[in-house]
């Protein structure tokens, strides 16, 4: 009789320890892996040239463009206040929209008093102009699918530049068309974005996230026209590993920051000037009191980022793709140890008694 207690005490005491803790940190483990495994299947799927899933690093922005415009879900539309018909026209053609259907959209119109707003702190307001003529063509995407973004008629701001501020400003999830009715810079098109995303989702985007995020695009743009001895694709490759360090490593101080600089000057090949250092450090102080995430930069900019995920951004790819760190591990083993010291206490307990 003794000996079916014991075995019942020793059963009960497996079933309600805190390796059943263990058993649920498996589940979740489980659960990780398998929308890490979703957000690979998107990534890899989003690298490949068939169907709607191709991106911008491998085949052309017209495919990119077809693309976003195939994608089914609710298109959301930014308009310059100041186009006129023909323009106008032209514009919604490009974005696979008929004129006489676009009253059955949600539109919000980008005002030049706005682009003022916003603008005149970094660029002379005489090249912001009187006019209002950026376009803007967001929609949803599936979670965990990233920020993707084209441009038609857009000459000064690069795809790069759209995307890193939009994901500065909040931005998740969201294919993003911007059109121009002609050739134009297209830098008020990130206000049109916001005022689009913002319809989408009935979410605010922050003041202070979308005034780093346009810091963030006009010191880019600026910096890439001054530096001579890099193509900008370089500039802008320069600018991002800076980024991805501060938000890793959650640099707030300036001297921290100018060390990165430094160190990404040497990496990258690239000479800037004083005052582009410290114009960068100014945005990535601005860009630190966000306090982004650095996952979000490889789920929703990996085409950018990826490539920093064995390094800067190692940390973040792992808890990404649910690998198990050192901590984890001495946790499972401190359960595992309490549990037998419990079981052999218990059992001396007993056979005392």
């Amino acid at each position: 009789m003794k000996k079916h207690l014991f075995a019942a005490l020793i059963a009960t005491m497996i079933l309600t320890s805190p390796l059943t803790v263990l058993a649920t940190g498996e589940g979740n483990t489980e659960t990780t892996t398998e929308t890490t495994t979703e957000t690979t299947t998107e990534t890899q799927e989003t690298t490949t040239t068939e169907g709607d899933t191709t991106t911008v690093t491998e085949t052309s922005q017209t495919d990119v463009a077809d693309s976003i415009i195939a994608n089914e879900s609710k298109p959301y539309l930014a308009l310059g206040k100041d186009l006129n018909e023909e323009q106008l026209t032209y514009v919604l053609n490009e974005m696979g929209i008929a004129r006489e259907d676009l009253d059955n959209y949600k539109v919000v119109y980008i005002t030049n008093d706005q682009e003022h707003k916003y603008l005149d702190s970094y660029i002379d307001p005489a090249v912001i102009g009187s006019y209002s003529l950026s376009c803007v063509m967001v929609k949803q995407n599936t979670k965990g699918s990233g920020i993707r973004v084209t441009t038609k008629n857009i000459n000064y701001c690069t795809i790069s530049m759209y995307k890193n501020a939009l994901l500065t400003a909040g931005v998740e999830d969201a294919d993003v068309l911007v059109v121009g009715p002609f050739p134009i810079s297209g830098t008020a098109a990130l206000i049109g974005a916001w005022q689009a995303y913002e319809e989408m989702t009935g979410k605010e985007l922050k003041e202070d996230a979308k005034t780093a995020a346009l810091a963030e695009m006009i010191t880019i743009g600026d910096i890439t026209d001054e530096v001579t001895d890099a193509d900008s694709d370089k500039v802008e490759e320069l600018i991002e590993y800076i980024k991805a360090e501060v938000i890793a490593k959650g640099l707030t101080d300036a001297d921290d920051i100018k060390d990165v600089i430094k160190e990404a000057q040497e990496k990258f090949g690239i000479t800037l000037t004083e005052d582009q250092i410290n114009a960068l450090v100014e945005v990535m102080k601005k860009i630190a009191k966000l306090d982004i995430d650095p996952k979000k930069l490889l789920e929703q900019a990996g085409d950018l980022y990826d490539k920093y995920g064995d390094t800067v951004l190692a940390e973040a790819k792992n808890a990404l793709n649910g690998i198990i760190t050192d901590e984890v591990k001495q946790s499972f083993w401190d359960a595992v140890v309490g549990f037998f010291k419990t079981l052999f206490e218990s059992i001396k307990n007993y056979i005392a008694g």
